[in-house]
Protein backbone atom coordinates (compact mmCIF):
# COMPACT_ATOMS: atom_id res chain seq x y z
CA UNK A 1 0.00 0.00 0.00
CA UNK A 2 1.05 3.27 -0.94
CA UNK A 3 1.00 4.72 2.90
CA UNK A 4 3.12 2.11 4.21
CA UNK A 5 5.82 3.21 1.31
CA UNK A 6 5.79 6.59 2.65
CA UNK A 7 6.33 5.94 5.85
CA UNK A 8 4.11 5.14 9.03
CA UNK A 9 3.20 7.89 12.02
CA UNK A 10 3.99 7.32 15.50
CA UNK A 11 1.65 5.61 17.46
CA UNK A 12 0.29 7.93 20.30
CA UNK A 13 1.66 5.58 22.82
CA UNK A 14 5.51 5.80 21.78
CA UNK A 15 5.84 9.06 23.70
CA UNK A 16 9.53 10.78 22.70
CA UNK A 17 10.45 12.52 26.42
CA UNK A 18 12.01 16.06 26.41
CA UNK A 19 10.80 16.70 22.21
CA UNK A 20 12.33 19.27 20.62
CA UNK A 21 10.90 20.82 18.54
CA UNK A 22 12.02 20.02 14.84
CA UNK A 23 13.08 22.68 11.78
CA UNK A 24 10.10 21.77 9.47
CA UNK A 25 7.65 22.36 12.85
CA UNK A 26 9.20 26.02 12.94
CA UNK A 27 9.60 26.68 9.46
CA UNK A 28 5.38 25.86 9.77
CA UNK A 29 5.29 28.30 12.49
CA UNK A 30 7.12 31.37 10.88
CA UNK A 31 4.26 30.67 7.94
CA UNK A 32 1.75 32.54 10.53
CA UNK A 33 3.72 35.48 10.53
CA UNK A 34 1.75 35.89 7.13
CA UNK A 35 -1.25 35.48 8.51
CA UNK A 36 -0.66 37.76 11.88
CA UNK A 37 0.49 40.59 9.74
CA UNK A 38 -2.37 40.56 7.23
CA UNK A 39 -4.84 40.41 9.81
CA UNK A 40 -2.86 43.48 11.87
CA UNK A 41 -3.13 45.36 8.44
CA UNK A 42 -6.56 44.84 7.91
CA UNK A 43 -7.73 45.43 11.34
CA UNK A 44 -5.83 48.61 11.74
CA UNK A 45 -6.87 50.16 8.20
CA UNK A 46 -10.68 49.60 9.36
CA UNK A 47 -10.89 48.51 12.86
CA UNK A 48 -14.69 48.43 12.93
CA UNK A 49 -17.36 45.40 14.34
CA UNK A 50 -17.91 43.61 11.20
CA UNK A 51 -13.88 43.27 10.34
CA UNK A 52 -13.31 42.14 14.19
CA UNK A 53 -15.92 39.64 13.51
CA UNK A 54 -14.53 38.29 10.18
CA UNK A 55 -11.18 38.83 12.14
CA UNK A 56 -12.11 36.27 14.54
CA UNK A 57 -13.71 33.98 12.03
CA UNK A 58 -10.57 34.26 9.85
CA UNK A 59 -8.07 33.85 12.66
CA UNK A 60 -10.12 30.79 14.00
CA UNK A 61 -9.85 28.86 10.48
CA UNK A 62 -5.97 29.25 10.24
CA UNK A 63 -5.25 28.34 13.48
CA UNK A 64 -7.53 25.34 14.32
CA UNK A 65 -5.43 24.28 11.07
CA UNK A 66 -2.41 24.78 13.23
CA UNK A 67 -3.68 23.51 16.19
CA UNK A 68 -4.66 20.27 14.37
CA UNK A 69 -1.74 20.15 11.93
CA UNK A 70 0.45 21.12 15.45
CA UNK A 71 -1.06 18.71 17.78
CA UNK A 72 -0.63 15.84 15.29
CA UNK A 73 2.82 16.51 15.03
CA UNK A 74 3.11 16.04 18.56
CA UNK A 75 1.56 12.99 18.76
CA UNK A 76 2.25 11.04 16.10
CA UNK A 77 5.17 13.05 13.90
CA UNK A 78 8.55 10.93 12.43
CA UNK A 79 11.02 12.15 10.15
CA UNK A 80 8.87 9.70 7.43
CA UNK A 81 8.31 10.88 3.58
CA UNK A 82 4.47 10.71 4.92
CA UNK A 83 4.84 13.17 7.88
CA UNK A 84 7.54 15.69 5.93
CA UNK A 85 4.74 16.00 3.10
CA UNK A 86 1.94 16.50 5.11
CA UNK A 87 3.43 19.51 6.79
CA UNK A 88 4.85 20.80 3.77
CA UNK A 89 1.70 21.02 1.92
CA UNK A 90 -0.26 22.27 5.13
CA UNK A 91 2.52 25.09 4.01
CA UNK A 92 1.30 25.52 0.68
CA UNK A 93 -2.42 25.67 1.29
CA UNK A 94 -2.11 28.15 4.43
CA UNK A 95 0.33 30.57 2.18
CA UNK A 96 -2.63 30.34 -0.63
CA UNK A 97 -5.40 30.73 1.52
CA UNK A 98 -3.57 34.12 3.38
CA UNK A 99 -4.03 35.80 0.12
CA UNK A 100 -8.07 35.95 0.56
CA UNK A 101 -7.76 37.55 4.17
CA UNK A 102 -8.28 40.98 2.81
CA UNK A 103 -11.29 39.99 1.57
CA UNK A 104 -12.79 37.96 3.83
CA UNK A 105 -11.68 40.83 6.68
CA UNK A 106 -14.08 42.54 3.86
CA UNK A 107 -16.97 39.93 4.36
CA UNK A 108 -16.03 38.17 0.76
CA UNK A 109 -15.69 34.73 1.91
CA UNK A 110 -16.06 32.85 -1.70
CA UNK A 111 -12.43 32.76 -2.26
CA UNK A 112 -11.65 32.24 0.79
CA UNK A 113 -13.71 28.83 1.68
CA UNK A 114 -12.10 27.50 -1.39
CA UNK A 115 -8.93 28.12 -0.26
CA UNK A 116 -10.14 26.03 2.74
CA UNK A 117 -10.82 23.46 1.57
CA UNK A 118 -7.72 21.56 0.83
CA UNK A 119 -6.68 22.03 4.17
CA UNK A 120 -9.72 20.44 5.62
CA UNK A 121 -9.83 17.41 3.11
CA UNK A 122 -5.68 17.07 4.34
CA UNK A 123 -6.98 16.80 7.91
CA UNK A 124 -9.43 14.49 7.09
CA UNK A 125 -6.84 12.41 5.21
CA UNK A 126 -4.08 12.92 8.33
CA UNK A 127 -7.18 11.41 10.58
CA UNK A 128 -7.96 8.81 8.76
CA UNK A 129 -4.75 7.78 8.04
CA UNK A 130 -3.90 7.32 12.10
CA UNK A 131 -6.76 5.14 12.63
CA UNK A 132 -5.34 3.19 9.98
CA UNK A 133 -1.61 2.47 11.51
CA UNK A 134 -2.79 3.46 15.43
CA UNK A 135 -5.22 1.23 16.60
CA UNK A 136 -5.56 2.66 20.11
CA UNK A 137 -6.03 5.94 18.85
CA UNK A 138 -7.90 4.85 15.71
CA UNK A 139 -11.40 5.14 16.91
CA UNK A 140 -11.20 8.45 18.42
CA UNK A 141 -9.33 9.22 15.02
CA UNK A 142 -12.33 7.76 12.90
CA UNK A 143 -14.42 10.04 14.97
CA UNK A 144 -12.07 13.30 13.75
CA UNK A 145 -12.21 12.19 10.28
CA UNK A 146 -15.87 11.96 9.93
CA UNK A 147 -16.82 14.99 11.57
CA UNK A 148 -14.64 16.89 9.22
CA UNK A 149 -15.92 14.89 6.33
CA UNK A 150 -19.42 16.41 7.03
CA UNK A 151 -17.80 20.00 7.57
CA UNK A 152 -16.44 19.46 4.47
CA UNK A 153 -19.39 18.57 2.44
CA UNK A 154 -21.02 21.69 4.10
CA UNK A 155 -18.20 23.87 3.29
CA UNK A 156 -18.65 22.61 -0.49
CA UNK A 157 -22.52 23.18 -0.18
CA UNK A 158 -21.09 26.91 0.98
CA UNK A 159 -19.57 28.10 -1.88
CA UNK A 160 -23.03 27.77 -3.49
CA UNK A 161 -24.74 30.01 -1.73
CA UNK A 162 -25.40 33.61 -1.82
CA UNK A 163 -22.31 35.38 -0.41
CA UNK A 164 -24.26 37.31 2.57
CA UNK A 165 -24.54 33.86 4.15
CA UNK A 166 -21.07 32.32 3.69
CA UNK A 167 -19.56 34.46 6.81
CA UNK A 168 -22.53 31.66 8.51
CA UNK A 169 -21.20 29.00 6.77
CA UNK A 170 -17.72 29.31 8.15
CA UNK A 171 -18.60 30.47 11.49
CA UNK A 172 -20.45 27.32 11.69
CA UNK A 173 -18.59 24.85 10.28
CA UNK A 174 -15.29 26.60 12.35
CA UNK A 175 -17.57 25.09 15.48
CA UNK A 176 -17.77 22.24 13.85
CA UNK A 177 -14.27 21.45 13.73
CA UNK A 178 -13.08 22.98 16.89
CA UNK A 179 -16.27 21.10 19.07
CA UNK A 180 -15.32 17.32 17.69
CA UNK A 181 -13.64 17.04 21.01
CA UNK A 182 -17.23 16.96 22.31
CA UNK A 183 -18.19 13.90 20.16
CA UNK A 184 -15.18 12.11 20.41
CA UNK A 185 -14.82 12.42 24.21
CA UNK A 186 -15.96 9.03 25.20
CA UNK A 187 -14.12 7.15 22.82
CA UNK A 188 -10.91 9.36 23.92
CA UNK A 189 -11.77 8.30 27.32
CA UNK A 190 -11.63 4.87 27.04
CA UNK A 191 -8.30 5.00 24.85
CA UNK A 192 -6.74 6.74 27.74
CA UNK A 193 -8.28 4.85 30.31
CA UNK A 194 -6.57 1.78 27.99
CA UNK A 195 -3.58 2.71 27.27
CA UNK A 196 -2.64 4.88 31.02
CA UNK A 197 -1.75 7.68 29.31
CA UNK A 198 -2.64 11.35 31.27
CA UNK A 199 -4.29 13.62 30.31
CA UNK A 200 -1.54 16.60 29.43
CA UNK A 201 -0.71 19.40 26.90
CA UNK A 202 2.78 18.33 26.31
CA UNK A 203 5.98 20.65 26.55
CA UNK A 204 6.89 20.93 23.49
CA UNK A 205 3.37 21.49 22.63
CA UNK A 206 3.26 24.57 25.10
CA UNK A 207 6.34 25.93 23.49
CA UNK A 208 4.92 25.52 20.26
CA UNK A 209 1.92 28.19 21.75
CA UNK A 210 4.84 29.72 23.00
CA UNK A 211 6.58 30.69 19.62
CA UNK A 212 3.21 31.19 17.95
CA UNK A 213 2.64 33.97 20.84
CA UNK A 214 6.40 35.72 20.25
CA UNK A 215 5.30 35.80 16.50
CA UNK A 216 2.63 37.96 17.15
CA UNK A 217 4.38 39.95 19.66
CA UNK A 218 7.15 40.16 17.05
CA UNK A 219 4.69 41.38 14.61
CA UNK A 220 3.64 44.30 17.10
CA UNK A 221 7.17 45.54 16.98
CA UNK A 222 6.93 45.23 13.12
CA UNK A 223 4.09 47.25 12.97
CA UNK A 224 5.52 50.22 15.03
CA UNK A 225 7.77 51.10 11.94
CA UNK A 226 4.72 51.93 10.10
CA UNK A 227 3.31 54.33 12.61
CA UNK A 228 6.26 55.94 13.60
CA UNK A 229 8.34 59.09 12.39
CA UNK A 230 11.74 59.09 13.51
CA UNK A 231 12.65 62.24 12.61
CA UNK A 232 10.00 63.41 15.84
CA UNK A 233 11.09 62.92 19.21
CA UNK A 234 7.63 62.66 20.84
CA UNK A 235 7.00 59.41 18.02
CA UNK A 236 10.22 58.18 18.81
CA UNK A 237 9.85 58.00 22.31
CA UNK A 238 6.21 56.47 21.81
CA UNK A 239 8.11 53.81 19.72
CA UNK A 240 10.61 53.23 22.19
CA UNK A 241 7.81 52.85 24.63
CA UNK A 242 5.77 50.28 22.43
CA UNK A 243 9.11 48.24 22.14
CA UNK A 244 9.38 48.21 25.79
CA UNK A 245 5.66 47.09 26.25
CA UNK A 246 6.50 44.21 24.06
CA UNK A 247 8.79 43.20 25.93
CA UNK A 248 7.00 43.59 29.04
CA UNK A 249 4.02 41.37 28.04
CA UNK A 250 6.60 38.39 26.67
CA UNK A 251 7.96 38.53 30.44
CA UNK A 252 4.59 38.66 31.90
CA UNK A 253 3.86 35.25 29.34
CA UNK A 254 7.18 33.54 30.53
CA UNK A 255 6.67 34.06 34.10
CA UNK A 256 3.42 33.10 33.79
CA UNK A 257 2.95 30.50 31.59
CA UNK A 258 6.85 29.53 30.67
CA UNK A 259 7.11 26.90 33.10
CA UNK A 260 3.97 25.07 33.26
CA UNK A 261 3.93 21.52 32.87
CA UNK A 262 0.21 20.96 32.12
CA UNK A 263 -1.87 17.62 33.39
CA UNK A 264 -5.63 17.85 33.69
CA UNK A 265 -8.54 15.56 34.08
CA UNK A 266 -10.48 14.96 31.02
CA UNK A 267 -10.26 15.20 27.02
CA UNK A 268 -12.46 18.08 26.91
CA UNK A 269 -10.30 19.99 29.73
CA UNK A 270 -6.93 19.69 27.76
CA UNK A 271 -8.80 20.88 24.55
CA UNK A 272 -10.14 24.06 26.49
CA UNK A 273 -6.84 24.61 27.56
CA UNK A 274 -5.28 24.83 24.54
CA UNK A 275 -8.05 26.87 22.82
CA UNK A 276 -7.33 29.61 25.85
CA UNK A 277 -3.63 29.49 24.23
CA UNK A 278 -5.50 30.00 20.87
CA UNK A 279 -7.72 33.24 22.36
CA UNK A 280 -4.63 34.34 23.81
CA UNK A 281 -2.76 34.58 20.87
CA UNK A 282 -5.51 36.83 18.93
CA UNK A 283 -5.78 39.04 22.23
CA UNK A 284 -1.76 39.38 21.66
CA UNK A 285 -2.74 40.01 17.84
CA UNK A 286 -5.23 42.80 19.50
CA UNK A 287 -2.92 44.63 21.54
CA UNK A 288 -0.55 45.04 18.18
CA UNK A 289 -3.77 46.66 16.31
CA UNK A 290 -4.92 49.11 19.23
CA UNK A 291 -1.46 49.75 20.28
CA UNK A 292 -0.68 51.16 16.25
CA UNK A 293 -4.18 53.38 16.61
CA UNK A 294 -3.30 54.81 20.60
CA UNK A 295 -0.07 56.07 18.49
CA UNK A 296 -1.88 57.89 16.14
CA UNK A 297 -4.69 58.92 17.99
CA UNK A 298 -5.35 60.17 21.25
CA UNK A 299 -9.35 59.44 20.94
CA UNK A 300 -10.48 58.28 24.23
CA UNK A 301 -12.57 55.31 23.51
CA UNK A 302 -9.72 53.98 21.43
CA UNK A 303 -7.26 53.83 24.66
CA UNK A 304 -9.55 52.48 26.44
CA UNK A 305 -10.37 49.58 24.52
CA UNK A 306 -6.37 49.29 23.71
CA UNK A 307 -6.09 49.22 28.02
CA UNK A 308 -9.46 46.49 27.85
CA UNK A 309 -7.78 44.27 25.35
CA UNK A 310 -4.41 43.98 27.05
CA UNK A 311 -6.09 43.40 30.39
CA UNK A 312 -7.88 40.88 28.68
CA UNK A 313 -5.22 39.41 27.31
CA UNK A 314 -2.99 39.62 30.75
CA UNK A 315 -5.67 38.10 32.50
CA UNK A 316 -6.14 35.36 29.98
CA UNK A 317 -1.80 34.19 31.18
CA UNK A 318 -3.13 33.83 34.68
CA UNK A 319 -6.76 32.00 33.95
CA UNK A 320 -4.59 29.34 31.85
CA UNK A 321 -2.15 29.09 34.82
CA UNK A 322 -4.75 28.84 37.43
CA UNK A 323 -6.47 26.12 35.18
CA UNK A 324 -3.49 23.51 35.22
CA UNK A 325 -1.99 21.19 37.34
CA UNK A 326 1.59 22.49 37.45
CA UNK A 327 4.40 20.28 39.25
CA UNK A 328 7.22 22.02 40.13
CA UNK A 329 5.59 25.61 39.24
CA UNK A 330 4.51 28.72 40.97
CA UNK A 331 0.71 29.21 41.07
CA UNK A 332 0.06 32.62 41.58
CA UNK A 333 -2.37 33.61 44.71
CA UNK A 334 -3.78 36.96 43.11
CA UNK A 335 -7.36 36.56 42.55
CA UNK A 336 -10.24 38.88 41.66
CA UNK A 337 -9.47 42.17 43.65
CA UNK A 338 -6.03 41.88 42.64
CA UNK A 339 -7.10 42.09 39.28
CA UNK A 340 -9.97 44.69 39.76
CA UNK A 341 -7.00 47.72 41.09
CA UNK A 342 -4.92 46.44 38.18
CA UNK A 343 -7.72 47.56 35.61
CA UNK A 344 -8.75 50.78 37.20
CA UNK A 345 -5.31 52.01 37.83
CA UNK A 346 -4.93 50.76 33.80
CA UNK A 347 -8.35 52.89 32.85
CA UNK A 348 -6.70 55.87 35.00
CA UNK A 349 -4.19 56.00 32.27
CA UNK A 350 -6.18 56.33 29.65
CA UNK A 351 -6.94 60.36 30.81
CA UNK A 352 -3.52 60.97 30.16
CA UNK A 353 -1.63 61.70 26.36
CA UNK A 354 -0.74 58.94 24.75
CA UNK A 355 2.81 59.36 25.41
CA UNK A 356 2.36 59.61 29.30
CA UNK A 357 -0.08 56.46 29.19
CA UNK A 358 2.06 53.95 27.36
CA UNK A 359 4.85 55.19 30.14
CA UNK A 360 2.66 54.90 33.02
CA UNK A 361 1.93 50.91 31.54
CA UNK A 362 5.57 50.52 30.87
CA UNK A 363 5.84 51.31 34.61
CA UNK A 364 2.49 48.97 35.81
CA UNK A 365 4.33 46.23 33.69
CA UNK A 366 7.22 46.34 35.19
CA UNK A 367 6.48 46.28 38.68
CA UNK A 368 3.85 43.36 37.94
CA UNK A 369 6.88 41.55 37.09
CA UNK A 370 8.99 42.41 39.57
CA UNK A 371 6.36 41.46 42.45
CA UNK A 372 5.73 38.24 40.35
CA UNK A 373 9.32 37.44 40.09
CA UNK A 374 9.91 38.01 43.67
CA UNK A 375 7.01 35.52 44.90
CA UNK A 376 8.18 32.89 42.56
CA UNK A 377 11.91 33.70 44.30
CA UNK A 378 10.12 33.05 47.56
CA UNK A 379 8.09 30.42 46.24
CA UNK A 380 11.53 27.80 45.27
Amino acid sequence: MMLNKLGKPRKITQIIHNRKISWLELFYDLTFTIIIGRLTEGLVEDFSKMTIINSIVIFGWFFWSWHETSGYFDNHGTNSALNVGIINVQIIFTAVAALFIPEGLAGHYHNLIWAMLPIEMMLIFVWYTISHFDTAHGPASKIWASVYGVALLILVIGTLIPSRFQCLVMLGVLVMNFGVVFVAQNALKREYRRTGLPYVVKDSLIERYGLMTMIALGEIIASLYAVTNHARLGELVKFILGIILTALIAAVYYQVIGELHIKLRSPVQTMAVRWLFLIEIYFVLLDGVLLQLVLTSEVLSVKVTFIMVLFVSLLLMWVIQQLTIAEDSFKSPRGIGFFTIELIIFLVTALFPSIWMMAAIDLLLFIVNFQYHQRVEKAI
